[in-house]
């Protein structure tokens, strides 16, 4: 039909909104003319067919369907992608789909299946290393799961996938050219390279609160996020005893959900008579909320544990940081190291390595004008660059190159 507004369905399976990098890529693509259907869970059992422009087709199934059929893909007993599969193939057909626009490797297998029957081209958002974050999480590694789940087998299957599929969304380059070298058949232009971006609009919209809480006269550490041990954290908890001693004032705000398998471990550095006074721990806190809490601190981190599964990307934590003006301290996983270096705006350390993680700590307590310095270089770098605002162009750019290819 000439003249007709291209129509990208995505998929994804889990309850919307909100999802920052979905709204966010369908915001630009919206703003772009391109028309964006989402089907997805319903958020908090409430019921929309529009959020911002994006129409919504929403699949309504019981928590405990959708957790276990997930930790089954792929596996001998997978029935969550077959049932994934009709409801796309109803969705591209019942709404005159013309891209599949796949959120999460795993859900690529039932947008395989489904598209066969249509032809409609296929993009997937990879929003993680699949094959190297499902070897790490416990569930997945337990019995009965370890057996039906194979975790070991995601490496094949993501090989099966690309074979299949048009183009592939990624959060770094360095997870790009990883993604090249291993899988020849791939080449450059089926790539759009998306860090997990910040509005800048958004952000900027959110009041600066002086009475969250008081750090006058402490020298504070900030990180945002989930607490677990693959994060890095008990790196900066293990370290916290020796920095006390160099550093009194020291306090370690933590912002974030504690992992269940480290709850007990992380329980014990909360109670520890040695720093009583020197963490404090709020389980979770609004987004908009964090602009104050960054601003509220001296340094931010990202210690997370080097391994294949974190250098696929950059957290969006880190761009919220440098936004704000503050000083990164993060551990050497390529992508965020990368930013760190390239754009002069913190200091990296040797993952797991608690006499860097302190090192690192001390240069920077020691020199306010380098935190100065380094913060304004990495606000900068995101009002420049890492935003979505100014990133839209390029994302757009790319995508039309991969949709004009699909026509072919």
């Amino acid at each position: 039909e000439k003249g007709r507004t291209v129509r990208i369905g995505m998929v994804l399976d889990k309850r919307f909104p909100p999802d920052a990098r979905v709204e966010n890529e369908a915001g630009m693509l919206i703003q772009a003319g391109y028309s964006v259907l989402i089907v997805c869970y319903p958020a908090s059992g409430h019921n929309h067919s529009n959020h911002k422009g994006i129409k919504l087709v929403e699949i309504n199934r019981p928590k405990k369907w959708i957790r276990n059929g997930r930790a089954l893909i792929g596996s001998i007993l997978d029935v969550y992608t077959k049932k994934w599969a009709s409801y796309i193939h109803q969705f591209i057909e019942d709404n005159k789909i013309d891209i599949l626009h796949v959120h999460d490797l795993y859900m690529a297998l039932a947008a395989i299946q489904a598209a066969g029957k249509s032809g409609v081209p296929i993009i997937v958002d990879l929003h993680e290393n699949y094959p190297a974050a499902i070897r790490t999480y416990n569930w997945a590694n337990k019995l009965p799961h370890k057996i039906l789940v194979r975790p070991q087998q995601w490496r094949s299957l993501e090989e099966r996938i690309f074979r299949q599929i048009d183009g592939l969304i990624v959060l770094s380059e360095y997870y790009k050219n990883q993604l090249m070298q291993r899988y020849p058949f791939l080449n450059e232009s089926q790539f759009v390279v998306y860090p997990n971006l910040p509005s800048i609009k958004e952000f900027e919209q959110y009041p600066i609160l002086d009475d969250l809480i008081d750090t006058s006269g402490r020298f504070t550490l900030l990180y945002f996020g989930a607490i677990a041990e693959r994060r890095g954290i008990f790196t900066v908890l293990e370290a916290l005893p020796r920095l006390v001693a160099k550093i009194p004032e020291i306090l370690v705000l933590l912002i974030g959900p504690v992992d269940k398998a480290d709850q007990t471990r992380f329980k014990n550095y909360l109670h520890n008579p040695e720093l009583q006074g020197h963490i404090i721990h709020y389980r979770w806190k609004d987004i908009r909320y964090l602009p104050s809490y960054i601003t509220k601190s001296d340094v931010c981190l990202s210690p997370i544990i080097k391994n294949e599964q974190h250098e696929s990307g950059v957290a969006n934590k880190i761009f919220q940081y440098m936004l704000f003006e503050k000083p990164l301290l993060v551990s050497n996983c390529v992508p965020q190291e990368e930013i760190v270096n390239k754009y002069q705006c913190g200091l990296s350390f040797e993952s797991q390595s608690t006499g860097d993680l302190i090192e690192k700590t001390l240069i920077l307590y020691n020199n306010r004008n380098l935190r100065q310095t380094i913060g304004k270089n990495g606000r900068t770098a995101v009002l420049e660059k890492y935003n979505v605002e100014e990133y839209s162009k390029y994302y757009i750019e790319q995508y039309q190159i991969i949709y004009n290819s699909m026509r072919k």
